[in-house]
């Protein structure tokens, strides 16, 4: 009996530790939020889609943690696309910047950027953004370069992606080509506003974007100067300059026209130096900086002399840098020439300098250029001068960065 009982007991506890448990959440509300998938091996958070062409749609799912507590955003230019995990959208042709955002019900919130390009079909009208941006002022013409141009019957301006929100539809000024067209720009608040092209039908095609600017701004050629030499700063609606100010300095001596001033920079040490501009009425000349607009910026001069500055992003063969034999005259051999450059998102990065005809590497290609340092340097020797004066040109070329400027000393 005293056997069977225990048995019995036996028994007992068997059949309770099979009974079905009921599963322990550990998420919290309050928990800290993580975006799980997409996963970036590279550890940057940086995500790049590459759309086919407009009907590729953006499709893609993200899982996040706490997942019963936390809501995922999708925002292209800052503006609220889509919420949810999953996303399956098609984009006007362009250029966006994106970010995947989660936020938790406690307010609590963590981010994933990168960047969506979508391409044109190639006979789509179609006009990208430069990468030094596209800047207008209200009354004077715009020109927009671009492809299958004569496809255009209308240019409009929108605040939104989709041309939702049209603020100006324009038609093309007379003498359009398939590769140019001009617009005059009507009185238009300051912003940013996408550029759609619309054909005889009706369509819509994406074109990049364009910033409409009612004062004065500089654009290009103020980040660095030579003491003494000529210098010449560009931008829009700059025709009544009346001054120029580094440090405590004024020049007043001044050739303003309305998209460039020249004068002759002053004396200076190596190094910062405060840069402003003022107009005959005594307001501010506009510099365009990462955090907006504002009236003076931080000038240098360097010990280098600058042989080329602009923007590239090279593509071998089809997109380089070309320093002619002219412009290369006055570097001495034994000089050493800098290579400045912005890494973009691209599958590689690689740097080669050659001359006109490819024969001759004045720098063998580097790759990995990620992880080089900035400016990247190499002397100029005898072969090399030898080769760009029987070639006429030295080639920056390579793939995936963008050559911002080439200096020497």
């Amino acid at each position: 009996m005293k056997k069977y009982l225990i048995y019995l007991a036996v028994l007992a506890v068997v059949f309770t530790s099979c009974e079905k448990q009921t599963p322990f959440d550990t998420q919290s509300p309050d928990d800290a939020p993580l975006i799980l998938k997409p996963y970036n091996e590279s550890g940057t958070g940086s995500f790049t889609y590459n759309l086919a062409n407009p009907d590729t749609p953006l499709f893609d799912s993200v899982t996040v943690t706490p997942s019963n507590y936390t809501t995922v955003n999708w925002y292209l230019d800052g503006s609220l696309v889509f919420t949810g995990l999953k996303i399956e959208m098609t984009f006007p042709a362009g250029n966006y910047e994106l970010v995947i955002e989660a936020v938790t019900q406690a307010g609590k919130r963590t981010e994933r950027k990168g960047s969506v390009t979508v391409n044109p079909y190639d006979t789509d009208p179609a006009s990208a953004t430069p990468s030094a941006g596209r800047h207008c002022v209200p009354g004077n013409p715009t020109t927009l370069a671009g492809k299958n141009l004569s496809k255009v019957n209308k240019v409009v301006l929108s605040k939104d992606i989709y041309a939702k929100e049209v603020v100006h539809t324009l038609s093309p000024e007379a003498g359009a080509t398939d590769t140019q067209l001009s617009i005059s720009m009507p009185e238009t608040p300051d912003g940013r506003y996408y550029v759609r092209f619309k054909d005889a039908e009706g369509k819509i095609y994406g074109a990049g974007e364009i910033h409409v600017h009612n004062a004065s701004v500089a654009l290009d050629g103020y980040a660095s100067f030579v003491p003494g030499a000529e210098w010449t700063i560009t931008g829009i609606k700059l025709e009544n300059v009346a001054s120029v100010k580094v440090d405590e300095t004024v020049i007043s001596t001044v050739a303003a026209t309305a998209n460039a001033i020249t004068f002759t920079a002053p004396n200076a040490e190596v190094g910062d130096h405060k840069l402003s501009i003022k107009n005959a009425d005594g307001s501010s000349v506009y510099f365009i900086t990462d955090e907006g607009l504002v009236d003076a910026v931080t000038t240098t001069v360097s010990a280098e002399t600058t042989i080329w500055e602009g923007s590239c992003v090279i593509n071998w063969g089809d997109s380089k840098v070309e320093l002619t034999a002219d412009m290369m005259k006055d570097v001495p051999v034994g000089s050493t020439i800098y290579v400045y450059f912005n890494v973009p998102e691209a599958e590689y990065h690689a740097l080669r300098i050659t001359d006109d005809w490819w024969s001759h590497d004045l720098l063998p290609q580097v790759d990995g250029m990620e992880g080089q340092p900035n400016p990247y340097t190499f002397v100029y020797d005898e072969a090399g001068k030898a080769a760009v004066e029987q070639t006429g040109k030295a080639l920056i070329t390579g793939f995936g960065l963008e050559i911002t400027k080439v200096t020497f000393k």
